[in-house]
C-alpha cells in the first residue's frame, strides 16, 4: 500500500504523536520514511534553526532505527506555508503525516480541534493522502 512514508516534524508534541505514528505504519508496511524539517526563516536564524531540526530528524531515524525502518532526512531553509508543496513534489511520497498544529499554534486563539496553518495548507496542497494527528 505504502512505498514511501513522509513524516513531518517541528519538533512540537503533536508532531511527536506524528513520528510514532509514521514510524508504526512504515514498520508495518515495510516501507521507507522520509523525515522533513524545514527550518522557517522569518522564525528563526539558520544556525539555531539547523540545530534544532537536527535533533528532531536525529530523533525520527533513532526510532525508524528501533522498529526496522530506513529513515532518509531532508531539512531545508523555506516558508512551511508556501514550501511544502515543492517538497512533497520532490520526496513523492505516498502518505504524508503531519501533527495537526505545531509549535506556533496559538492556544489562545483556537480551541484544540482547529488546524494549525502548516497542516491546513498541506491538506489544500497534497496529491497524496494525508494523515494528521492530534
Amino acid at each position: 500500500m505504502f512505498d514511501k512514508i513522509l513524516i513531518a516534524s517541528d519538533g512540537s508534541k503533536t508532531a511527536d504523536k506524528a513520528i510514532d505514528m509514521g514510524i508504526d505504519l512504515a514498520r508495518k508496511y515495510d516501507c521507507d520514511v522520509a523525515a522533513l524539517y524545514i527550518i522557517d526563516p522569518a522564525k528563526t536564524t539558520f544556525v539555531l534553526g539547523d540545530d534544532e531540526g537536527g535533533e528532531v530528524l536525529d530523533k525520527i531515524t533513532a526510532k525508524g532505527k528501533e522498529n526496522g525502518v530506513t529513515v532518509i532526512e531532508h531539512i531545508i531553509t523555506a516558508d512551511p506555508i508556501k514550501d511544502f508543496k515543492v517538497m512533497i513534489c520532490k520526496i513523492n511520497p505516498d502518505l504524508v503525516v503531519i501533527g495537526a498544529h505545531g509549535n506556533s499554534f496559538d492556544k489562545q486563539k483556537y480551541n484544540s480541534e482547529k488546524l494549525g496553518s502548516v497542516a491546513s495548507k498541506v491538506l489544500e496542497v497534497s496529491k497524496v493522502p494525508v494523515l494528521l494527528v492530534k
